[in-house]
């Protein structure tokens, strides 16, 4: 991974000679910490510090991309190793004869029904003025972790796919996608009996597991007026559907907006895997709302939805709510399968000093119980006050305190600081 990383960084500025470069480095630091009660009269104090960096220097139609983050357990009783994840380590090439685009490296894969990271490559070509769009990927899988180094199996941790973007109207755009992705878990020791029950220490090494999806969807956005959003998805190794989903937005009056969602879906399970012999339902789920605009800047919502478990079980739930610029208030009830719950939340926050500072508030307060048959209900009451500060445009600074009571905490204070850095710089290296 070191020297792909060389040969990529070297590779972009040989060959960005022509322009000038423009590099741009992210930094954001974070902490996070709070006290715990381990026990009855004892309590431990924790401490967690949080890194990522991205990169980018691009010279013409050649980019370099990089991101990644680490983690650090700065105090708590049990110290753990600093973790590193790498996300993004790729070269693209863009605009090869006005035609297509290549990316080689670790990257995120966002193609239909096909999403994930791989090491390996990316092409696209567009046609027909850009309206119509073809994508192929092939990679290996990043190791657990997201480590900066490639995976061992590589022929039973990859992903491949395909995606076909067509938009035959202005207001129309047509996807049909396909992903075929294997996964393969480490082997690992256990013990098991032989005839006489006399324990023996053997390598269970599990099958790759197995997904192949064919997905299309279509999106449509007509003049502010009418939008929607269907989607289905066809499972190879099952042989059945896998998910459908139907979403719309109605504009009946200038002020008046209408939404209804559907969706059907399986359990995301790999056909070979142990868990695939269980059984399970189908969840279907649906949903409808409405938005009313006040004036220019406040607007009042509502929405109904419920959930279909399967064997006669289901949760419905209704969310009432206003939201304006500086200000949202809302109102929860669900019932049923799933538990029962009432909730209220506010939130405010008001920019200052030409938007440099803004302080902010949040306020939650629930009764609920997991169970239809659990005894009572228990109370939960949550608060946030945070101070985010812009003093100029490649800085930011972000503070909270937050504060919980429920059921198993009598009062948990936890405090959060980030910051973040943006530098952006031209480069006439060669």
């Amino acid at each position: 991974m070191r020297r792909l990383l060389q040969f990529l960084i070297l590779s972009a500025l040989v060959t960005s000679t022509l322009s000038a470069q423009l590099f741009q480095a992210r930094v954001v630091t974070s902490a996070y910490a709070w006290q715990r009660q381990d026990t009855v009269g004892r309590s431990s104090d924790h401490l967690f510090g949080h890194t990522s960096l991205s990169l980018s220097l691009t010279g013409g139609d050649l980019s370099f991309h990089a991101y990644g983050n680490g983690f650090t357990d700065l105090s708590g009783p049990v110290a753990e190793e600093s973790k590193y994840r790498l996300y993004n380590l790729y070269l693209k090439w863009s605009n090869i004869f006005d035609v297509a685009n290549v990316s080689v490296g670790r990257q995120l894969v966002f193609a239909g029904v096909g999403n994930g990271t791989i090491d390996g490559g990316l092409a696209s070509l567009k046609f027909l003025d850009s309206r119509l769009k073809v994508v192929g990927y092939y990679g290996a899988l990043p190791p657990p972790g997201s480590k900066a180094e490639m995976i061992g199996d590589k022929s039973n941790n990859r992903m491949a796919g395909a995606q076909v973007v067509a938009e035959p109207l202005e207001a129309a755009r047509v996807s049909v996608s396909y992903m075929n992705r294997t996964i393969q878990a480490e082997p690992y020791s256990a013990y098991r009996r032989d005839s006489l029950f006399n324990p023996y220490l053997v390598e269970i090494k599990p099958m790759a597991s197995s997904e192949r999806y064919l997905s299309g969807d279509v999106n449509v956005d007509y003049e502010d007026l009418v939008s929607g959003y269907a989607r289905y998805d066809y499972d190879f190794d099952t042989e059945k559907m896998a998910r459908a989903q139907f979403f719309t937005r109605v504009k009946v009056m200038e002020s008046l907006g209408l939404t209804g969602e559907y969706l059907q879906r399986e359990p995301r399970i790999s056909y070979n895997s142990i868990f695939s012999v269980f059984t399970f339902n189908t969840l279907k789920e649906y949903e409808v709302g409405a938005e009313y605009a006040l004036m220019t800047s406040w607007q009042l919502f509502g929405k109904y939805g419920s959930v279909d478990y399967g064997d006669g079980e289901s949760s419905d739930r209704v969310t009432l709510g206003v939201s304006g610029k500086y200000v949202s208030v809302s109102l929860a009830r669900n019932v049923g399968y799933a538990g029962e719950l009432s909730a209220a939340s506010a939130q405010v926050s008001y920019p200052l000093m030409e938007a440099r500072l803004t302080p902010s508030l949040l306020l939650s307060y629930a009764k609920y119980k997991l169970s239809e048959s659990a005894s009572k209900l228990e109370d939960a009451l949550s608060a946030a006050i945070g101070v985010a500060f812009r003093p100029v445009p490649a800085l930011g600074l972000d503070t909270q305190v937050q504060w919980i009571q429920n059921t198993i905490y009598q009062s948990d204070v936890r405090f959060f600081v980030r910051g973040s850095f943006l530098v952006s710089e031209r480069l006439n290296i060669f």
